[in-house]
Order: structure tokens, then sequence, then C-alpha cells
């Protein structure tokens, strides 16, 4: 079964290390990139130009959440933020899935 996943970041470790991999043709049957979320528009472009799938892309959030309904979040953003987004994910009824480190002091980690 196909699994639905957006991004919260569109840095060189979503790109390399989940994107492009996810979009290959050996994981298309059970993958399917659904949006990607950046604060820098201009960035998100140029991910989803390189990862060659058509994605939309979102500088709203929560609106990313609401249009895409995802099955899981890749949170990639500044470290400083991975809290922000791995709750607000949560809050929402994502499954999250985050880089290292999973966020930046002991009471963001306490907030997760």
């Amino acid at each position: 079964m196909k699994k639905r996943y957006v991004f919260a970041g569109s840095s060189s470790r979503a790109l390399w290390m989940y994107a492009k991999p996810m979009a290959s043709e050996e994981l298309k049957d059970v993958t399917e990139l659904c949006g990607v979320f950046d604060i820098n528009p201009g960035r998100a472009a140029e991910f989803v130009k390189i990862v060659g799938m058509d994605m939309p892309i979102y500088t709203d959030f929560d609106k990313m959440i609401e249009e895409t309904r995802p099955d899981y979040v890749i949170v990639t953003t500044v470290d400083a933020f991975h809290s922000d987004y791995i709750i607000r994910s949560l809050e929402l009824g994502c499954n999250v899935i985050t880089e290292k480190p999973m966020t930046i002091d002991e009471n963001r980690c306490n907030a997760i």
C-alpha cells in the first residue's frame, strides 16, 4: 500500500537522503511525494525540479497538511525548528520522520 509523504523543509538532506531515493523506480509503488513546505519558495521550487516530480509547494505548513493529508511528515528544516514541525505534525495526526538531531535542547525534547 502506498504511503503519502510531505516535507517540512527543502534542504539538501531532504533532497538527497529522502526525496530522490523515494522518487526512484524502485520505491514508486510504495511512496507518494505529496508536497514540500519551505519559507523560501525558490528553494522549494529547485527541490521539486531536482526531484523530478510534480509536487505542490507550500509556504503555509498547516495548509499543506490540510490539502495533502499525508501519512508522514519528513522534517528537514533548520535544527532549531525541528521540534516545532514535529509537534505540529503530531497534533495534526501525522506520523513523523526527522533528521538528526531531533531537536536542540532538553526543553524542546520534553515538549515533543
